[in-house]
């Protein structure tokens, strides 16, 4: 009598290798020996059809969560308390002091995170951002893996070839969930990556320890800075909530217009059937095909708009933090730190092969403190405060022109005043 095959061992081979991110030719001729049996094939996708039948979803959403959160345990531990204890003082005084700068405001309390908790929360908004493409990719990896696929794989995957055809999806879900878990450990705030995860300012408390060992600055004086940087971000986004959906807007946008290059993802295709980790593979920014000169220009809308919110923020936390002695080395420190770990940069370059220049940034927080020493707050506010009055990277790179605007709309209202009589 036939020994029949085992099924939580087949279970076990295709979660290993699902969930590790490496395709082994050898692991693939064990599923298929085992995979012989009609009635193990139904018992297999039953106990499969939540983890990866579950949604219609051309990505399998939780899949990229559950490896997000999974990778941020990897090194975690729970909330510094001592960090966590001071907090609340350090927001206390960072909404006195951005009280004076901006009359944009937040009056949520701030949310102390461990790495796990912001891969949770980032998870939304990666979803967001990344969805037009990640359907592309997923699509052209499938159709690239299953026309790959030996013929005899084929015929011993029978009725579950629906199952392995959503291997390209698994994948990039894998790859973005990967990407999530590992900013987890990165970053500091909840607005870091250049777009609030959520109303409540934030801060990941076990980042912030690993950041506080190596610093001869006071440390009193970076968590200050660093809650009126996350308080400045919230409060902009809070009072114009119009940013946070033009942005996400755009990118979407602009991620449903590249091209996947059928070359480079038949490349994709052999070497996860060589056993190389997903992870080594799947560059997405090499998988796209070249840009147009229109998606050129919808990149620089994208990025111009995301160096205004951050120059913004850079502006009015340097002016808000002036009383701290130091206020300067701590924002040099911090710019220093975004050029080195890239937080923002992995971000959009993961999501959409999009690659952000800290200069802009730079520039922008220059143009708008200019603005501000030369017509007040409230009108660098302004400028913020509707997409019409957005700057555009011209007068970013040459705030001479943006004065000039500004010049010449504050001479248009002096007249419309006097022409009413006002």
């Amino acid at each position: 009598m036939n020994e029949q095959p085992d099924p939580n061992e087949l279970e076990r081979l295709i979660r290993e290798m699902m969930q590790s991110g490496k395709i082994d030719p050898a692991m693939l001729e064990k599923v298929s020996g085992l995979m012989s049996s009609p009635g193990m094939l139904q018992s297999l996708m039953s106990n499969f059809q939540t983890m990866f039948s579950g949604s219609s979803d051309a990505v399998n959403w939780d899949l990229a969560l559950s490896q997000a959160v999974s990778i941020a345990r990897t090194s975690e531990t729970s909330v510094d308390a001592a960090i966590a204890q001071e907090v609340p003082n350090a927001f206390e005084i960072a909404k006195l002091w951005l009280s004076e700068e901006t009359g944009f405001e937040n009056f949520q309390q701030p949310k102390i995170l461990t790495r796990s908790m912001w891969a949770q929360d980032a998870m939304p908004l990666f979803r967001q951002l990344s969805e037009p493409i990640a359907i592309s990719m997923a699509k052209a990896l499938n159709e690239s893996l299953s026309e790959s696929m030996p013929e005899e794989l084929k015929s011993a995957l029978g009725s579950a070839t629906n199952f392995l055809g959503n291997a390209g999806a698994t994948l990039f879900a894998m790859q973005l969930g990967q990407a999530a878990g590992g900013l987890a450990k990165q970053v500091l705030t909840g607005s870091e990556i250049g777009i609030p995860l959520h109303d409540r300012p934030a801060l990941v408390t076990q980042n912030l320890a690993e950041l506080f060992k190596d610093l001869e600055t006071p440390r009193n004086e970076l968590l200050i800075y660093l809650a009126i940087r996350e308080l400045a971000s919230a409060a902009l986004f809070a009072a114009n909530p119009y940013l946070r959906e033009q942005i996400i807007a755009q990118i979407r946008q602009f991620a449903s217009e590249l091209k996947v290059d059928s070359n480079s993802i038949q490349q994709i295709a052999e070497q996860l059937e060589s056993g190389q980790e997903m992870q080594t593979v799947i560059e997405l920014g090499s998988a796209l095909m070249a840009r147009t000169e229109d998606q050129e220009i919808a990149l620089e809308r994208i990025e111009t708009t995301l160096a205004l919110i951050e120059g913004w923020v850079d502006s009015v936390s340097l002016a808000a933090a002036r009383r701290l002695p130091s206020a300067e080395a701590l924002q040099e420190l911090y710019r220093r730190r975004r050029s080195a770990s890239g937080v923002g940069q992995k971000t959009f370059a993961v999501l959409l092969g999009l690659e952000l220049t800290p200069r802009l940034v730079r520039e922008a927080a220059a143009a708008l403190s200019m603005v501000a020493e030369r017509f007040g707050k409230d009108v660098r506010d302004s400028l913020l405060a509707h997409p019409d009055q957005l700057p555009i990277i011209e007068e970013i790179r040459d705030p001479a022109k943006l004065i000039a605007r500004l010049e010449s709309d504050d001479d248009f209202d002096s007249q419309l005043r006097n022409l009413l009589g006002e």
